[in-house]
């Protein structure tokens, strides 16, 4: 519930933040932008939280990417652009504002209709587990940004969502297995399993294999 509420003040300073710099910046005749003292004073406040915007829009589940085709006089591939990466570039791109926006504010509905299972998750401490396994499968991506690459890309090409994944399902097979064993559960299962296989070494309900002895 209160990380719910911390992203929706974040995307609500952010908004405002965005529409000062576009409404006191224009596009130059070189293609560059024109910025007024109100728009370099908002670009730096958001350079501070920028990275973390980006997360909190990729963890809401929308895609802040816009699917952006060249001329055909330069004959490349249609690319997607990433809106909160190239929030100072969409111009190159002749890409509105109005695009962005959009992104926004569709997040901001996304956290702001999830607000009573936000309360919900609170009180369920399955929630907590999950949010402690995804972040421990998101350490290799944090090393990654350590290192200085872009954590965030590297985590959303199909390479990234593949790894975090497998080291999810990982986890959560480790987490099942200690938690059975700490409920005594798991030497009833492994028999149950073994009995299943129908394997000719027996074990007991501890998980040991009743060997034969030597004569």
């Amino acid at each position: 519930m209160w990380e719910n509420k911390r992203r929706l003040n974040k995307l609500g300073e952010f908004r405002p933040l965005m529409i000062r710099y576009f409404n006191n910046s224009r596009v130059g005749l070189g293609g560059g932008r024109v910025e007024e003292d109100a728009a370099r004073e908002a670009r730096n406040k958001i350079n501070l939280f920028r990275e973390e915007i980006h997360s909190i829009i990729l963890n809401s589940g929308i895609d802040p990417t816009f699917s952006w085709t060249p001329p055909a006089a330069v004959g490349d591939h249609a690319i997607e652009v990433d809106l909160i990466e190239n929030i100072f570039n969409l111009d190159r791109f002749d890409i509105g504002p109005s695009n962005l926006l959009a992104v926004i504010d569709r997040t901001i509905g996304k956290y702001d209709s999830n607000r009573k299972a936000a309360l919900v998750r609170t009180f369920n401490p399955f929630f907590y587990l999950g949010w402690i396994l995804d972040t421990i499968s998101d350490l290799p991506f944090i090393v990654i940004g350590i290192l200085g690459f872009n954590r965030q890309k590297m985590k959303m090409s199909a390479i990234g969502r593949l790894v975090k994944r497998v080291l999810y399902l990982i986890l959560v097979v480790a987490a099942c297995l200690a938690i059975l064993h700490l409920l005594d559960f798991l030497g009833p299962i492994k028999q149950f399993v073994y009995q299943l296989l129908d394997l000719s070494k027996p074990i007991d309900l501890e998980g040991n294999l009743n060997l034969p002895e030597q004569r």
